[in-house]
């Protein structure tokens, strides 16, 4: 019974590496190649695993993706960042900036921008009233913590004028 069971768990321990070799083309038996097909691959690879790992192994997955800590959006973004060759996408530094512009004792009163995050760096867009306004904001939004610099494109626009 011991030993059916270390045997079932050293299976699942070795599953998803079996699971990347096998998508890449390759076994643990070196020269052996594992069809092209992504149908054969899933057969070898659960024939190998058993019905049993594999199942543990989806169920595992489903798991993980429900008590992950981060939405799949989230995921996505930081996955689509990393691939682009910059730094990961953080799309809740957007919503702190926003927030703590809109909670600020110097800035909570003043017309909202537009705020957007590009790489780490905060970019203001709207229209405020006067210079005081605009620095102001940008010195809120360089305060969040994960801010690595802030693009000021504010507009003064005179409230008096036409």
């Amino acid at each position: 019974m011991i030993t059916g069971l270390v045997h079932l768990l050293w299976r699942l321990l070795l599953l998803p590496f079996k699971l990347a070799l096998a998508l890449l083309g390759t076994t643990f038996r070196v020269g052996a190649r594992v069809g092209s097909a992504p149908a054969r691959v899933t057969w070898a690879a659960t024939r190998r695993a058993g019905w049993t790992g594999t199942s543990c192994f989806a169920l595992g997955v489903a798991a993980g993706l429900l008590v992950a800590p981060t939405s799949g959006a989230a995921l996505r973004a930081r996955l689509a960042g990393a691939v682009a060759g910059g730094r990961p996408a953080d799309p809740e530094l957007g919503e702190r900036v926003a927030h703590e512009l809109a909670h600020a004792p110097r800035t909570w009163h003043l017309p909202q921008p537009e705020v957007d995050v590009v790489d780490g760096q905060v970019v203001l867009r709207g229209a405020v009233a006067h210079d005081v306004a605009r620095d102001e904001l940008e010195r809120a939004a360089a305060a969040v913590p994960g801010v690595t610099g802030v693009r000021n494109e504010l507009d003064v626009v005179d409230p008096d004028g036409p």
